[in-house]
């Protein structure tokens, strides 16, 4: 679908935007998207998907939960108003065209970085869900800038996120306590992670010295999202998210406690730490794992596999 098609349209519609989130004190959904087009968008698509149109209530308040009928109802919704593209994603232009000056090219390039960062943990194939939660990650950045904040659920109150230094502390301090051969965290540090007894219950040590899971609770996603802090993401996303993957990659009862860890917990929320990490690049970089002789195009921080930016550059994996 040609974008101009519809670009007045989509600018009547973000203009209302723009209009409602200035002039509103309140933190209510809501305040993004109000105009006409984009109801009658909505509803079209619920009455082409056949959702049941019961939910038509909830989403004319702008309540969106992260079920898959609402996922590719944004997917619908987005591709109708030209702000979404299977292929060529959120048109952050788009954003910075019709919300100028209240968006410009730096707020434009942090809103990007946060979408792709977001989408990067997502399935390439299911446009459903990659729609669902740029859309998402770009309410919140505005209602963020604008600063009509956001309500999530509230994180465990006794925990204390640490920082990247502080868990890189954790993970050599386990890796003594398994008794993990030096080998094996000079390969940690060049994002090789074997699967073996020892550094699964390496990561099951530092999981649980971190305060992020037990071994009987699991992943405490309360925790997880107040220490990961996803861009654009808020609690009750990420807890679904999470406990999706989490229910697909159960164990079975007979799997021991750091099997169990490993490839459940650290299956799910590697590639969430793997953001984290490279968003704490610089000070990771100063820690003593990565005072070594070895070049520095093989030091990466733990745990990384995909994209592991090293100081000024990005080197793929």
């Amino acid at each position: 679908m040609e974008r101009d098609r519809s670009s007045s349209y989509v600018a009547a519609a973000l203009l209302l935007v723009c209009i409602s989130l200035a002039s509103a004190p309140r933190g209510t959904e809501a305040n993004i998207f109000g105009g006409k087009l984009y109801q009658k968008a909505q509803q079209d698509c619920i009455l082409f998907m056949g959702i049941n149109p019961l939910r038509l209530d909830q989403y004319k308040k702008f309540v969106y939960p992260p079920d898959r009928d609402t996922m590719c109802l944004i997917r619908c919704i987005g591709i109708s108003l030209d702000f979404w593209d299977d292929i060529l994603g959120f048109d952050v232009d788009l954003a910075e065209q019709e919300f100028s000056p209240l968006v410009d090219a730096t707020f434009k390039k942090y809103l990007a970085g946060n979408i792709t960062l977001k989408l990067e943990l997502l399935d390439p194939l299911d446009n459903c869900a990659r729609a669902y939660y740029a859309f998402r990650t770009f309410r919140a950045q505005i209602r963020q800038f604008i600063g009509t904040g956001t309500t999530t659920m509230a994180p465990s109150v006794n925990f204390q996120p640490l920082t990247a230094v502080q868990i890189l502390d954790i993970i050599v301090d386990c890796a003594r306590e398994v008794n993990l051969p030096p080998s094996f965290l000079t390969s940690l540090t060049k994002g090789i992670i074997t699967d073996c007894p020892e550094v699964q219950c390496l990561i099951r040590c530092a999981a649980v010295r971190t305060g992020l899971y037990t071994d009987k609770d699991g992943a405490l996603l309360a925790n997880l999202h107040r220490q990961l802090d996803p861009p654009g993401e808020d609690l009750a996303s990420f807890s679904l998210r999470q406990g999706m993957c989490l229910q697909r990659n159960q164990q079975p009862p007979t799997a021991d406690c750091c099997t169990r860890a490993f490839k459940q917990f650290f299956t799910c929320l590697r590639p969430d730490f793997e953001q984290f990490f490279i968003r704490n690049r610089e000070t990771v970089m100063q820690h003593f794992l990565y005072k070594t002789d070895q070049p520095a195009e093989d030091r990466q921080p733990p745990w990384c596999r995909t994209m592991c930016w090293i100081r000024s550059g990005a080197i793929w994996v």
